[in-house]
């Protein structure tokens, strides 16, 4: 009997995008698999943007696949960066297989206009952050090595992203330096609770009943020289 492959429907389309989406797929992935559905050329697949590229590979085989896709998509709830797509993305980047401006294209599309906002999209604050915040301020100025670091801090054993996102935070030197000031500050006794706040709502967007190294900070009160031992321990410098 002569063996056939199941023609290729929209559901193929719509599960192709949903990877790229959350990441768990690089670009480069998804034009290999869609080079094994119909001849490209290598202009588009240099120039055009993955979904782009995606809506228009599936349009050729059945012109109502596009409608599909949309309705699709526009219902689902599975869409959004997921924590094995940030590490997935950042290993991609660490070997060479994708460029940071790729990453960047692929972090911060829900953050072009007529899209959505991250309000309720995100389910973790760390992967938020990264794609919503950090990326956006300074892909271009983040070194090989702090891809590195947040790399490691997304694989994290302990896994709680009220931490992981502290760590992001602090992978700038410049953060460093502003933790030790705002924080030494507090632990002599120079501010209060609701002084600190002000900083840990601007940079971490948490107050000091949130801020998860609330308790090892109230243990070395008036014991500054501990702090960077501290810093190092909200930095993940040795996970």
């Amino acid at each position: 009997m002569k063996n056939e492959m199941s023609p290729v429907t929209s559901v193929y389309f719509v599960t192709l995008l949903k990877a790229y989406l959350r990441g768990t797929k690089t670009r480069l992935e998804v034009i290999e698999e869609l080079r094994g559905v119909t001849p490209m050329q290598p202009k588009d697949e240099d120039t055009t943007e993955v979904s782009r590229l995606l809506f228009q590979t599936a349009s050729e085989i059945n012109e109502n696949y596009y409608q599909d896709i949309v309705t699709a998509i526009s219902h689902a709830n599975d869409t959004a960066p997921s924590r094995e797509g940030v590490i997935h993305q950042l290993e991609a980047l660490l070997t060479g297989f994708i460029t940071t401006p790729q990453l960047y294209e692929w972090a911060t599309w829900h953050n072009e206009p007529d899209t959505d906002e991250g309000a309720g999209f995100f389910d973790d604050i760390a992967v938020d952050y990264f794609c919503t915040q950090l990326l956006p301020a300074s892909f271009d100025e983040l070194t090989l090595t702090q891809y590195k670091q947040a790399l490691k801090i997304f694989r994290s054993g302990q896994h709680n992203s009220l931490k992981d996102k502290v760590a992001l935070v602090l992978l700038s030197e410049k953060e460093r330096q502003r933790f030790l000031f705002y924080l030494s500050d507090y632990i002599q006794g120079h501010t209060s609770p609701e002084q600190l706040d002000v900083y840990l709502l601007h940079k971490f967007g948490m107050d000091h009943h949130s801020f998860p190294y609330m308790s090892s900070l109230s243990a070395i009160m008036h014991e500054p020289g501990k702090l960077p031992a501290l810093l190092h321990l909200a930095a993940m410098d040795g996970e």
